[in-house]
């Protein structure tokens, strides 16, 4: 990685290699020069560090935290990287901490709310300002581990090699064919494999990179002003945007612009193009196998809805499932619908902790998203797993949820699901059975004073007498839903206060 930097800083040290918009509405510009320099020499401090124990970094959006994390790649050191507004960090069961990790790396406020979790904690400029020796030379590579979007129970760590994240940021530049003279505006958090990814790409690129130290619809406006030629965004980003835009001139020297972390409805994509003045491709990747497909920069026509072919050395397979108690589901011809496996240079390597076999004995991952592939091989995603609740794009875990929830005195009971509103954003709902003495707005506000973070505190929360559950004891989640759709009755069964 900085060897490809220090290329770029050869040929134009004083190009501007990170632009960062601030919550003041300014810029702050880093130069090739600068981020090499500094990524250089968080790489001395970091050959320190204990080779299999890894380090958690905090990556927010500025040229300090990216800085930080090409120097702990350059060392290879192991990683664990989270954004900023996370609530793993103060959790002890959290997967973060399962690592074993006890170095925590990241903004104030992230060191902050880590409490007494880790041993050392280190500001991104403390970290790299350590005057002593430097460590020894790499012989190892990183593994990165990134959380999963708990699909299927609490998140888990997945762990990704170095050479598996670069492939999918060389996908991303060589696709959408970006170069040096592109500013790419990446408005997702960074240490998500799709922020990750175009964060690389820029770099890999010698492009400008544009980031955002806090969201907001202002600065992303901003930068599409500023001459971003490159936009990544979430669904939310471009139903937030197109309003505004309609009532502005184009974006100056936007090309392209990629949607990845849900689907987009079709009123959306339209209203998003008609303001862009530019189509938006989606991109359907997940954390374990990282872009899985795309609609490239050079095609300019496809499927209505399609998420785009496979990306390069990426292979699909789909699993046509015709009976629920098939246990050998048969290989799909294309044109037909079920399960999807794919298999490809990024998959990841397993899950921290975990001994199961994650793919099959062929070499694939089973996404366990229901997919269509025509066949001219442009692949449609008819659902995707389906118990994480998908809110702006930020994958909450309800079972997460349902347990720090669980953890307050008067929570007797608990059970999270997703709701659905009529712009296709999802909300996050909960049931709950209380002690007598305990209202709502108690609830509320241990999930607002740090139990939670502002996206993962429930919309809505519904007090129950009891909770309905089958005779096997598991929650009745048709009777839950009945019962939460239900105005209150004398006496009250449900009474319901929205957070937002």
């Amino acid at each position: 990685m900085l060897s490809d930097l220090c290329r770029i800083r050869a040929d134009a040290p004083d190009a501007v290699a990170v632009r960062t918009a601030t919550t003041r509405g300014s810029w702050v510009d880093t130069t090739w020069a600068q981020l090499s320099a500094d990524a250089m020499a968080a790489a001395r401090r970091a050959g320190w560090q204990a080779p299999e124990t890894p380090v958690v970094l905090v990556l927010d959006g500025t040229a300090a935290g990216i800085a930080t994390l090409l120097g702990l790649l350059e060392a290879g050191v192991n990683i664990v990287l989270l954004e900023e507004q996370t609530s793993h960090l103060a959790d002890p069961r959290s997967a973060v901490h399962l690592l074993g990790a006890d170095t925590l790396i990241g903004p104030p406020a992230a060191l902050t709310a880590a409490g007494n979790q880790f041993a050392y904690r280190w500001h991104y400029t403390e970290y790299r300002a350590d005057t002593g020796p430097a460590g020894p030379a790499a012989s190892r590579s990183s593994r990165i581990y990134q959380l999963t979007s708990g699909s299927t129970g609490e998140p888990r760590a997945a762990r990704q090699t170095l050479p598996g994240v670069l492939a999918g940021a060389v996908a991303y530049r060589d696709l959408f064919e970006v170069t040096a003279d592109d500013i790419v505006l990446v408005t997702v958090p960074l240490p998500h494999s799709y922020g990750l990814a175009g964060t690389l790409c820029a770099l890999l690129a010698g492009a400008t990179l544009m980031t955002l130290s806090r969201f907001s619809i202002r600065s992303v406006l901003a930068g599409l002003d500023e001459g971003a030629s490159v936009l990544l965004g979430m669904p939310m980003v471009y139903r937030l945007l197109s309003p505004v835009l309609r009532t502005r001139p184009a974006p100056p020297r936007l090309r392209i612009a990629l949607s990845a972390g849900g689907p987009m409805n079709a009123a959306a994509d339209a209203e998003a193009r008609a303001a862009l003045r530019v189509p938006v491709r989606q991109i359907y990747g997940i954390t374990e196998a990282g872009l899985v497909a795309c609609v490239p920069y050079a095609v300019q026509d496809w499927p209505a809805g399609s998420v785009g072919r496979a990306a390069p050395g990426v292979s699909l397979r789909v699993e046509a499932i015709t009976d629920p108690t098939d246990q050998e589901p048969a290989h799909a011809e294309p044109g037909t619908t079920g399960r999807l496996l794919v298999r490809g240079p990024a998959l990841f390597e397993g899950y921290a902790g975990s001994d199961t076999p994650h793919l099959t004995p062929d070499g694939y991952y089973d996404t366990g998203d229901m997919v269509r592939l025509d066949p001219d091989g442009f692949l449609t995603v008819l659902g995707r797993k389906g118990a994480f609740i998908n809110v702006g794009g930020r994958k909450v875990s309800p079972q997460r949820v349902e347990r720090l929830l669980g953890q307050h005195r008067a929570v007797r009971d608990v059970f999270v699901f997703g709701m659905e509103r009529d712009d296709g954003e999802q909300e996050i709902q909960a049931a709950v059975v209380l002690n007598p003495d305990t209202g709502v707005d108690e609830v509320l506000a241990y999930c607002r004073a740090g139990a939670l973070m502002p996206y993962e505190v429930p919309h809505h929360l519904h007090v129950l007498e009891r909770m309905p559950r089958t005779g096997m004891g598991k929650v009745d989640r048709q009777e839950v839903l009945a019962a939460t759709r239900q105005p209150p009755t004398p006496p009250p069964i449900t009474r319901q206060e929205s957070t937002r």
